[in-house]
């Protein structure tokens, strides 16, 4: 392995803290598409109202603290990432996960309408 000057470096280091943000931002929307797959999924089991207020409220709350703990570990690989010369790989693999998920909730969300 060679030793990579700051010059070499610092534009790895932008990149991974924007590719980052990007795919916090897509977690994000995650949940929201998430929250709705729930909340009709509550519905077409016939839950009484409460029991639907209950699943919305509980399930965006445990759904945020795994993304709280999701970007976290996405941060620290992707700065491996950068250290090990393996930020792209990383990141397009984070990518297809989040999407992958996205395409499971929008599926989800088309057989049940």
């Amino acid at each position: 392995m060679t030793v990579r000057n700051f010059r070499q470096l610092l534009p790895l280091y932008l990149a991974c803290y924007a590719i980052w943000l990007a795919l916090s931002a897509l977690g994000i929307w995650l949940i929201f598409v998430m929250q709705r797959v729930l909340v009709a999924l509550a519905i077409r089991l016939r839950l009484d109202p409460w029991q639907v207020h209950a699943v919305d409220n509980f399930g965006v709350v445990t759904m945020g603290l795994i993304w709280l703990v999701g970007i976290l570990l996405l941060e620290h690989s992707l700065r491996l990432g950068v250290e090990k010369n393996r930020l792209w790989a990383r990141a397009v693999r984070a990518f297809v996960i989040v999407m992958a998920a996205l395409g499971l909730c929008y599926g989800i969300q088309a057989l049940i309408a």
